[in-house]
């Protein structure tokens, strides 16, 4: 338990890690192009002291430029900070559709690096868990990860959910996939200390061109149906 306790804390340390430096990477791009603007309009404050007429368009373009990367950076840091919270509770409900839409958004700049489209179908009801938040986005993005390495030619990776809300599920398929990836799903020990902090079990879709993660049916579902065998034999 220790042992497993130890790996959790490690991965948990590193996604935390990467998501915060791919977020403060987009900050520090918006900064960047702030403080460029900034040194034009320095230039063209010099300008007029020499006499030079200043252009009110130019003005606005510059400032409508800072405004946009202001509202940039703003963007980056609610998603920074609603990501620091999801440490807050060790477990609490979540609805899968929108975590998977918060990671998804959280980690843009990381997709985009690797050139993959994403498209997502929402579930046709909503979806709940109860999970620790911080491991289920920690999971989520694994899987991601994952799908998006696994995926060849024009590298589309397609994220649907299950139908059963009793028995929640995501799946992750692609057009054209890696055999080896799929040959070795989530073999590694962080993944196996996730999967069973957060009692997800993986399962390869029937076309073997994706995954999915299965959460156990609901407890309280589970009841009704033994209740409902119950009067059925009697």
């Amino acid at each position: 338990m220790a042992k497993d306790e130890n790996i959790l804390a490690q991965e948990g340390m590193r996604f935390f890690g990467r998501m915060s430096a791919s977020a403060t990477h987009e900050i520090k791009n918006a900064l960047a192009t702030i403080s460029e603007n900034v040194g034009l309009m320095e230039d063209l404050s010099m300008m007029a002291e020499k006499g030079h007429p200043l252009s009110p368009e130019r003005i606005n373009d510059i400032s409508q430029r800072v405004n946009r990367q202001v509202q940039r950076a703003d963007r980056v840091l609610r998603k920074l900070n609603r990501f620091s919270h999801s440490l807050d509770l060790s477990t609490e409900s979540a609805d899968l559709e929108k975590t998977v839409c918060f990671v998804l958004d959280l980690a843009s700049r990381l997709i985009d690096m690797q050139e993959v489209t994403v498209e997502l179908t929402p579930p046709v009801s909503p979806l709940m868990v109860v999970n620790n938040l911080f491991y289920l986005e920690n999971m989520i993005w694994r899987a991601i990860e994952t799908a998006c390495g696994a995926a060849e030619g024009e590298k589309q990776v397609m994220i649907s959910f299950g139908t059963d809300s009793a028995a929640p599920s995501i799946w992750f398929s692609m057009e054209t996939v890696k055999d080896n990836v799929m040959n070795d799903l989530f073999g590694s020990k962080e993944d196996r200390a996730i999967m069973a902090y957060l009692d997800i079990s993986i399962e390869k879709n029937i076309e073997n061109n994706g995954f999915g993660l299965l959460w156990p049916r609901h407890k309280r579902y589970k009841e009704k149906d033994n209740v409902g065998k119950s009067i059925a034999c009697g």
